[in-house]
């Protein structure tokens, strides 16, 4: 009887062994998987940091100079007649037309957020990273669309006091070749508008700087995850 008890018993435990050793196996490639997913998603934000690095930085040097050609501006106000008049619509123009459009690719930070693999993330410090970065994207954006109808005032003046020097319809992304054809009496309410795009483009000019900055120090935390992993 004893014997018979103990076969069961026997039995019983390689049963449960068998089933637990199925589920931990399960568990483990289920996770596995999961792993490779997010490391693959993590490669893919890693491209788009890249593209992100390369857009902030042209529109970093185009605000740069735009806020240089505003300067220029308010700072010879009242001396304007001791310049030419190309010189004066070049400033014109690249204050006022030296504008961009930020475009990001969240599908991918998206695609790992809302598929859960974002918990296989080790580090804590490279989650809240990438939740930060598109949070100031979005911020970034509002402040680019600010600067774009700031922009959109000033274009009405520039438009009825400048000509285009050429014909050509291929000048490069922005059109600085112009000449000043209006009063050198300019009113007050245009340089008051000057200002306050100028005043945005430092905050923007600030944030890119800081985001290329997060960025660099993200794409080192991806790549030592993806390491770990």
């Amino acid at each position: 009887m004893k014997k018979l008890a103990f076969k069961y018993l026997l039995e019983f435990l390689v049963i449960v062994i068998g089933v637990s050793i199925s589920f931990y196996a399960e568990n483990y490639n289920d996770s596995l998987n999961k792993i490779q997913l997010k490391n693959q998603s993590l490669n893919r934000i890693l491209e788009n940091l890249k593209g992100d690095n390369g857009d902030n930085r042209f529109n970093y040097k185009a605000h740069s100079e735009s806020l240089m050609s505003s300067e220029w501006i308010l700072t010879n106000r009242n001396n304007l007649s001791a310049y030419s008049r190309d010189t004066i619509g070049f400033h014109l123009s690249r204050a006022i037309n030296f504008i961009t459009y930020f475009v990001d690719n969240q599908e991918e930070y998206k695609t790992i957020q809302n598929s859960g693999y974002i918990e296989y993330i080790k580090n804590e410090s490279l989650v809240k990273g990438l939740q930060g970065k598109y949070v100031q994207h979005k911020f970034m954006k509002s402040l680019e669309e600010e600067i774009r109808s700031k922009a959109k005032v000033l274009a009405d003046f520039e438009f009825k006091n400048s000509k285009i020097n050429s014909d050509s319809l291929y000048m490069g992304s922005y059109l600085i070749y112009k000449t000043y054809i209006g009063d050198m009496e300019i009113p007050n309410e245009f340089y008051d508008r000057i200002i306050e795009k100028a005043s945005s483009q430092k905050v923007y000019l600030g944030l890119i700087k800081r985001r290329i900055q997060r960025d660099s120090i993200l794409e080192n935390e991806i790549k030592k995850e993806i390491l770990v992993n």
